[in-house]
């Protein structure tokens, strides 16, 4: 019997996660982060309180398929809620392709797994050696349709990379994020993988149970 991962096969975590704050750049025309000191010790005499405003695409997050589809007043449904858990949590690939500008096609994603035996359900992207995540650049890698068609055909159900969208950024059908949907996978955006050498891993990246919003915040690690 094979034993299952745990733990304890893993020495070292690596966090693959962009920090947020007032200085985090977002996609132009969406909310940035921003906090509101509502309560301080000095006031209080024990504790400090914090509220925050931004959308839920700042930083590394996990989009749901009510982001581009459906009804933001039908709570049944397709929400960051919704998601399912088990494509988060597992082991991954990742893929290095930096630096790449441009769309990553589905020639980039069959030569790099030419010689892996087994290719684990979950594959990441990176793309640049380098994130700047207090500046917008506009001229980031994506995924194309035929990329995504190939990673459903050998089996992958979650994927992810280290730019602002799996869409270019001029896209306004956004035919990537729908190809992803129609094909079953979910996806990860604004990874930070400069620190992350090609290979296998564990992934850990789980959306928060936001039963109202089309995509959620996460804390993505590795274990390695």
């Amino acid at each position: 019997m094979t034993s299952n991962p745990t733990l304890s096969n893993y020495s070292k975590i690596i966090d693959i996660s962009q920090p947020v704050g007032a200085k985090t750049a977002c996609f132009p025309g969406d909310t940035p982060f921003s906090r509101n000191v509502t309560l301080t010790v000095e006031q209080s005499g024990c504790v400090n309180l914090t509220s925050l405003t931004m959308s839920p695409h700042v930083g590394t997050h996990a989009d749901s398929p009510v982001h581009i589809k459906g009804d933001l007043q039908d709570l049944s449904a397709g929400m960051a809620s919704h998601l399912p858990l088990e494509a988060y949590l597992g082991p991954c690939r990742v893929i290095d392709l930096a630096p790449l500008h441009d769309g990553i096609t589905a020639k980039h994603f069959l030569e790099k797994i030419a010689s892996i035996e087994e290719l684990p359900p979950r594959v990441l992207f990176k793309t640049r050696h380098q994130i700047r995540y207090q500046v917008w650049e506009d001229d980031y890698a994506y995924l194309t349709v035929e990329l995504v068609a190939a990673l459903h055909e050998r089996g992958v159900k979650l994927t992810g990379l280290d730019t602002p969208s799996v869409d270019h950024v001029d896209s306004k059908t956004l035919e990537t994020h729908n190809k992803l949907d129609k094909c079953g996978l979910v996806w990860l955006e604004n990874l930070d993988l400069s620190d992350v050498m090609e290979g296998n891993y564990f992934l850990v990246a789980l959306p928060l149970k936001f039963t109202e919003l089309e995509a959620s915040p996460v804390r993505a690690v590795l274990l390695a």
